[in-house]
């Protein structure tokens, strides 16, 4: 019989080995407590495997039953869900380059949608990463039998043609990023969009969102509205509300209010502070 989580609810998180840190943000695995958890629009890349139970995508691109194990790219918009009871999941977050590390596959191929994991590499090999999970013991095991997949899916790895960008430098002009490269701009933004999934515009708003969101969450000297849209680089608090209507379908306030509550799909969002970290740094 497949293993059972301890805690069904319970969320864990574990950073990625030595040899997967550069293309994989962190690994998260558990249920969930609410039935229709509502999230973000996210700059990241991201494989999902449910280990029980199912969900369906009420709204966006892709609306409708989600494969039960899938690889899904950036979003511009938020997302609602609706969660069998009982549902379990494991899945791994990709830093910018990623999926094409990992899967030989450009990420704005992706897009939004939730692609079939068994589309991209085969039938039979997703039935065996998944029955590897379900019968792993614990959420150490299934880090392992993640991380292990993963590996030995990348073999030799695609090559990162494409440096990683810190936070401040990717607020660079295009001009100077290129030429750090020794590309021209269009053939840099060509690049840009294979490895991140969406255009260096796009990207950057999202980043930046991120970046004020993760100081919103912060239970620990949470900073004011105000303070966290400046420090994550934008012009004024209006810029933010205005991104953050956009990415969330909510402001910030109001999010802020409801996101402890019981029966909010954002009560999903409960990162502690490494999680918090993982997705920012």
């Amino acid at each position: 019989m497949p293993a059972q989580p301890s805690a069904p609810n319970e969320r864990q998180l574990a950073l990625p080995r030595r040899a997967l840190a550069p293309w994989v943000k962190n690994l998260i695995g558990g249920g969930f407590e609410v039935v229709q958890p509502h999230l973000p629009a996210s700059p990241d890349a991201q494989l999902v495997i449910y280990l029980r139970g199912g969900a369906t995508l009420l709204d966006g691109q892709g609306a409708g039953r989600l494969p039960p194990a899938f690889l899904s790219g950036p979003s511009l918009a938020p997302r609602r869900f609706v969660v069998e009871p009982g549902s379990a999941f494991m899945s791994a977050v990709f830093r910018a380059s990623g999926i094409l590390y990992c899967f030989g596959i450009p990420a704005d191929c992706l897009g939004a949608a939730s692609v079939p994991l068994d589309a991209v590499i085969g039938q039979g090999n997703a039935e065996r990463l998944q029955d590897e999970l379900q019968h792993a013991r614990g959420f150490r095991e299934r880090v392992r039998v993640l991380e292990d997949f993963l590996l030995r899916q990348a073999g030799d790895g695609q090559g990162a043609s494409l440096p990683q960008l810190s936070f401040e430098r990717l607020f660079q002009p295009v001009g100077t990023l290129a030429a750090d490269l020794g590309l021209g701009v269009r053939q840099f933004e060509r690049r840009f969009l294979a490895h991140h999934g969406v255009a260096l515009r796009d990207y950057r708003r999202l980043a930046r969102f991120a970046m004020a969101l993760s100081r919103l969450m912060r239970e620990d000297k949470r900073p004011t509205l105000a303070q966290a849209a400046l420090d994550a680089g934008y012009v004024d608090q209006a810029h933010f509300s205005r991104d953050f209507r956009q990415f969330v379908g909510d402001t910030p306030s109001g999010f802020l209010a409801r996101r402890g509550d019981s029966d909010s799909g954002y009560r999903f969002w409960q990162f502690g502070r490494e999680e918090l970290d993982s997705f920012t740094r």
